[in-house]
């Protein structure tokens, strides 16, 4: 319960930066993902983790309906009124938690996840209660940021995201999201893995990050480990300053058996 209120905490602070920010709005794994299943056009789909409602407004044009949850109230009022703005008249946003859906079992043919599954305090509950209001034959469609393998590194960008964001778990590895589409009777396949540009003033701003947690924040990237610096494209100007980074995107097609 506690890193929930710390989701609803930190994104009631900036909803409309988030709704706005091009990685979320623009991204072109946007894209990917509604090219990723066909879509006959009388589908039901569940966003969870809606956000800004960036998925499922751009779903909303290919499918029947679309329902979008989010933990955070403010987030939920910014995607009803993105929704509007974008004439999207069938998509509908409510409050809800991804580890507790408030749906009977087999209601959607696509639940999708974007850049949401990281703030979730217990994954296997959540990825759970996706399989079981999923249709047999339906398609979870996930996008997120991934950790590598290697434990070192893992264990680097999860310090940085939680340093800067309190309402960051973890971002998994993809032999840790395997495992979990595996046994929730998900064929698990990658459609795709790209690198995140991120510009750090823009990254710190967009987090609300209260000024006497940036220098820890800038200091765990300028002593990063060379293994770090090639991962993450780290890169310093010449005082040292962290400048940008990225971090590892994937999009991952799991189909109900």
């Amino acid at each position: 319960m506690l890193m929930k209120t710390s989701a609803q905490k930190q994104f009631s602070k900036n909803a409309e930066q988030y709704r706005d920010e091009p990685l979320f709005s623009a991204g072109h794994d946007l894209e990917a993902m509604v090219k990723s299943v066909p879509l006959a056009g009388d589908e039901a789909l569940l966003d969870v983790g809606a956000g800004a409602g960036h998925t499922a407004i751009a779903f909303s044009p290919f499918v029947k309906q679309c329902t979008g949850i989010d933990v955070t109230e403010e987030m939920v009022k910014t995607a009803a009124l993105y929704a509007k703005e974008k004439n999207a008249c069938n998509v509908t946003f409510l409050q809800g938690d991804a580890e507790k859906l408030d749906f009977p079992d087999a209601s959607f043919d696509i639940v999708t996840c974007r850049f949401a599954a990281h703030h979730f305090p217990d994954i296997s509950r959540a990825m759970s209660e996706i399989a079981r209001v999923l249709k047999p034959g339906g398609s979870f469609i996930l996008v997120d940021h991934h950790a590598p393998e290697d434990k070192a590194l893992d264990q680097f960008i999860n310090l940085l995201n939680q340093m800067r964001d309190p309402s960051h778990v973890r971002e998994y590895s993809l032999a840790e999201w395997n495992k979990w589409f595996e046994e929730n009777g998900l064929d698990y396949t990658e459609q795709g893995r790209w690198n995140i540009p991120i510009e750090y003033d823009n990254w710190i701003h967009r987090g609300a990050v209260p000024e006497e947690k940036r220098p820890a924040i800038a200091a765990h990237l300028t002593g990063s480990s060379q293994a770090c610096r090639d991962e993450f494209q780290i890169v310093l100007a010449e005082n040292g300053r962290p400048l940008s980074f990225c971090l590892k995107g994937v999009l991952i097609l799991g189909k109900k058996r």
